[in-house]
């Protein structure tokens, strides 16, 4: 193991210590990191080696623009000029195998590049002019191991893994300010066999991503065999999103999950951008959450509602073993019959408060992104094969806004068994049997 103070670093803060990290990781192997504040522009982290660092030890990324890679270093890279997220990172592992990540802190020093006060909105910073990008980026690699460190003020996504196989996340701490733009915690895109467990999550945007962008990578792939664990998570975005891209994601489980203060527990849309179809998003498990949210469920085609556009489909996801509370009703909806199919929510029990927002269906059909929510728990809307069993779902007496507890249009082989409830439920204009408490 190589002390980088061996090789230069000064770690007060101050010094770039750049060029002195890049030469210990060059060196091989792993690199330790004294207690001390490590102030470094991009490390681009080799095979076979990774960082150490000592309780006390931080790695900060620098306030200037020249000391990052170039939006074009690498085939793979993209920066996201809609957003004013560049290409640049803090830590880059291109095509790399057996890579230890593990203690201490990396800070992305987001204050340097967004800390201004928005003009008109108080829950945002101003964006800024340029930022880097995904602070850690790890590229189509294999064996990656991240352990018992905090990441926190990235200014972009946390940690980003892209084509990447066998990976172990466990015991990381991520903590953004919630008034950062698109600061995302864990975004898992095309990746295999991946475990997260054991981790706190409080970020500005989603906590956890499950993608399918396949089209940067060399070597096309979907995202699948991925497991995530005992976590915390809290955003004032979604906790969990499964979507994005024109693959693949499919056969992944989620369990033992705490989602606090959050809009969206668990939002699985194929379309973001109408540009495309979007992705598949098939064989998904749910299991054994505690959600005290907006919105606990968002199942869609498509993230602004029911539009024309093709779109891929969205099958087999269960729910199981869920408590929480919620003011918004969750949406399980398609494009049309036959996009959503085979969606089941068992042993549930939701809490909603007073509704927030609560209009009958626009014209333009609910959505994530789309002002008024339902006026029920569950509004389920061209979707097949959609079963609630030992569903109980209550609402103050008072909150008259609140009509249903579940409503279905345009809907078949909904299925209510032990279903229960203060507010009646409909499918297709009928009104069907609850047990009303």
């Amino acid at each position: 193991m190589h002390n980088v103070k061996d090789f230069g670093a000064k770690g007060d803060g101050v010094t770039k210590d750049t060029a002195a990290i890049q030469k210990a990781v060059d060196a091989g192997g792993i690199v330790h990191f004294p207690p001390g504040v490590y102030l470094t522009g991009t490390i681009y982290l080799k095979s076979d080696g990774g960082l150490d660092l000592e309780e006390g030890a931080v790695i900060l990324g620098s306030p200037d623009r020249e000391d990052y890679n170039a939006d074009d270093a690498f085939p793979q890279n993209r920066a996201f000029v809609k957003e004013r997220g560049s290409g640049a990172h803090l830590l880059i592992a291109l095509e790399q195998h057996n890579i230890v990540l593990r203690g201490g802190r990396i800070d992305g020093n987001r204050q340097a590049f967004m800390n201004q006060p928005h003009p008109t909105v108080s829950t945002v910073f101003a964006m800024p002019e340029w930022r880097p990008g995904q602070m850690v980026f790890f590229c189509e690699c294999t064996n990656i191991t991240v352990t018992d460190m905090e990441m926190t003020e990235p200014p972009y996504w946390t940690l980003f893994l892209h084509g990447c196989e066998f990976v172990t996340i466990r015991g990381l701490r991520i903590t953004n300010d919630f008034r950062i733009h698109n600061a995302d915690g864990i975004d898992i895109d095309c990746c295999r066999f991946v475990t997260v467990s054991d981790c706190i999550i409080h970020s500005a945007d989603d906590c956890l991503t499950l993608r399918g962008n396949e089209e940067p990578l060399k070597k096309k792939r979907p995202c699948e065999y991925v497991t995530v664990s005992n976590c915390v998570l809290s955003t004032r975005a979604c906790a969990v999103r499964i979507g994005v891209g024109t693959g693949l994601i499919r056969r992944c489980n989620l369990s033992n999950l705490i989602i606090h203060d959050t809009r969206t527990a668990v939002c699985i849309i194929s379309q973001y951008a109408t540009t495309s179809p979007g992705v598949t998003i098939e064989d998904i498990m749910l299991d054994n959450i505690r959600m005290d949210c907006i919105r606990p469920f968002n199942v869609s085609t498509c993230v602004r509602g029911i539009r024309e556009e093709e779109a891929k489909c969205v099958r087999n996801i269960s729910f199981s073993r869920i408590r929480g509370t919620a003011s918004r009703g969750s949406l399980i909806q398609g494009r049309s019959k036959g996009y959503v199919e085979n969606i089941s929510f068992r042993d549930v029990t939701l809490a909603c408060s007073r509704g927030e927002n609560i209009r009958e269906r626009p014209e333009s059909s609910y959505g994530e992104f789309i002002d008024g929510n339902p006026p029920c728990a569950f509004w389920v809307e061209n979707a097949e094969n959609v079963s609630f069993k030992d569903v109980s779902v209550t609402f103050p007496e008072e909150a008259n806004e609140w009509k249903n507890a579940l409503r279905g249009e345009n809907t078949e082989n909904l299925l209510l068994e032990e279903f229960s409830s203060n507010r009646p439920s409909s499918v297709n204009g009928k009104e069907v049997r609850t047990c009303i408490m």
